[in-house]
């Protein structure tokens, strides 16, 4: 892990680009609805269930890190919080996604509108954990596995 020694943000790649700036999840949760608010803690919990993470506030969103960021809250809008997962396989054949970025066909960003806590279900979940290992960078220990 690389510390950027201006903003004190931790990164897998040394030197990786991004926004310094000085930011807090108070700053991200600023004057947004109670409700919203409530889903975006409730969501949280439930990644928390999954493993340990560390949460990265930048001015626009709020990622979630382990070795790499695997998820970010994007918005809290009045009745829905907008988040998106990390993974290395398209999942298009899912209600989940409403939207998928291909990163040059080895990330593939998926992006998901939550109303409510019955949101996060099962399936759901299962994408979450996924997400979860790629933030592990399991994807690159399994490629670098030899197989006898």
């Amino acid at each position: 892990m690389w510390t950027c020694p201006k903003c004190k943000h931790k990164f897998f790649n040394k030197n990786q680009s991004h926004s310094c700036g000085s930011y807090t999840l108070d700053d991200f949760l600023k004057g947004k609805p109670a409700k919203s608010v409530a889903l975006f803690n409730f969501f949280l919990a439930e990644y928390k269930t999954i493993g340990p993470f560390e949460l990265h506030p930048v001015k626009t969103r709020v990622a979630l890190l382990t070795k790499m960021r695997f998820c970010s809250i994007n918005k809290i809008g009045t009745d829905h919080i907008d988040i998106h997962l990390v993974l290395t396989a398209l999942f298009a054949d899912t209600l989940c996604f409403h939207k998928i970025d291909n990163l040059a066909n080895r990330f593939f960003v998926h992006h998901a509108r939550l109303y409510n806590k019955d949101d996060i279900n099962q399936e759901l979940k299962k994408y979450m954990a996924m997400a979860y290992e790629v933030g592990d960078r399991a994807h690159v220990h399994l490629k670098n596995k030899k197989i006898d």
